[in-house]
């Protein structure tokens, strides 16, 4: 409710409609995060004056730190793990492979980008869950932090040059990792700048009593525990939900259109015709994408019956409108008929394309940049 006060009566703009989704850069976040700052501030003065005779917060800073530290890690080991499973930017999808680049969003080149290579998708994810593990002990906090400001300022940097919606979010974790890093700023430049000696830190325990420290102690581990558990078996779970080891479509694959006959009279490939299949493309289970002559794309329904060699096709738009056509494929051909239409198609092996047939060679005698 705040965030739509203050949208509506302070910020005077249209009314939000957006709410918080897949991205975290809509109008609705923006104004979450001008209130939460806004409410923050005017609690900080207000606290201040009425307990201005306290000269220092050293619990309470403490214990924010390890907020802070906690709630990074458990970000960085998240998303890396995801990575290490090739799940955030998966390989690229057959659709991908035959859309023309400059049609790519600045978002989808980053995600193919980083997608294609699978080991490069670990090497990310795994920086993220070192960075983020170090991050899980006193002695290490330095160096995670460091290490996590270094992997978010290449994050911030991606989201902001390619358009990707978690710019207020990656920044956040940015400046955490800097806020983590602000107590031995003096001691690194001691160290990298001025050539000066430094005395280690000290550690002191805010918990007085053994049974407290015990606890914690088992909070601590049982907390380590849950995250990765639950993270790899997710990540598990969802590589042959989604992932690389997800099972394949009957009909997968990418199809070109040589033929179309309908109601008797064979169709020719015309630019213009708006409703002539040129390409079929069959990634996903009960979907398919088709680009039509004039190179529009449609996104269609498609149910396979693999016991009456059917498919169902129709439009999300339109679901009342269904066509069901017989099937018969084979390593090279695919054909679509019933008794009105008969199309036949010429299946395109991905793996001619250059982008997955090339690979990695040790030895290039030149360069190959295409």
């Amino acid at each position: 409710m705040l965030v739509l006060w203050t949208n509506d009566h302070i910020l005077h703009r249209p009314p939000i409609t957006v709410f918080p989704n897949g991205s975290g850069d809509t109008t609705y976040s923006y104004v979450s995060m001008l209130s939460n700052v806004t409410v923050a501030l005017l609690i900080t003065i207000i606290w201040s004056l009425l307990d201005r005779r306290r000269k220092s917060y050293h619990m309470a800073y403490h214990w924010l730190r390890v907020l802070v530290r906690y709630y990074v890690a458990s970000m960085m080991l998240l998303y890396g793990i995801i990575k290490i499973f090739h799940l955030q930017m998966p390989a690229p999808y057959l659709s991908q492979l035959v859309q023309p680049f400059g049609d790519k969003s600045p978002m989808g080149l980053a995600w193919s980008y980083v997608g294609y290579s699978k080991a490069f998708s670990a090497f990310t994810g795994w920086s993220e869950v070192i960075a983020g593990a170090l991050l899980l002990f006193r002695r290490t906090t330095l160096l995670g932090a460091i290490l996590c400001a270094f992997v978010s300022v290449n994050i911030v940097a991606i989201n902001f040059c390619f358009d990707v919606p978690v710019k207020l979010f990656s920044s956040m974790l940015l400046l955490m990792s800097l806020f983590l890093m602000a107590p031995d700023v003096q001691r690194l430049l001691n160290v990298f700048l001025l050539n000066k000696p430094v005395e280690p830190r000290v550690y002191y325990s805010y918990l007085p009593k053994r049974w407290m420290r015990i606890t914690a102690i088992v909070i601590k581990y049982l907390f380590i525990a849950f995250i990765l558990i639950s993270q790899v078996e997710n990540g598990i779970r969802q590589q042959t939900t989604y992932g690389d080891d997800r099972p394949k479509p009957p009909l997968y694959g990418i199809y070109n259109s040589e033929l179309l006959v309908r109601n008797g009279d064979t169709i020719p490939p015309l630019t213009t015709d708006t409703t002539r299949w040129r390409q079929l493309i069959i990634q996903f289970e009960k979907n398919a994408q088709v680009k039509l002559m004039n190179d529009s794309i449609q996104q269609l329904a498609f149910r396979v019956d693999t016991t009456l060699k059917t498919a169902t096709v129709f439009n999300y738009k339109d679901t009342l409108h269904k066509a069901v056509l017989q099937y018969k494929v084979d390593s090279v051909y695919l054909t679509l008929s019933n008794d009105s239409i008969y199309y036949r198609f010429k299946k395109y092996d991905h793996r001619n394309f250059r982008l997955i047939s090339r690979g990695f060679r040790w030895i290039n005698e030149y360069p190959y940049n295409r």
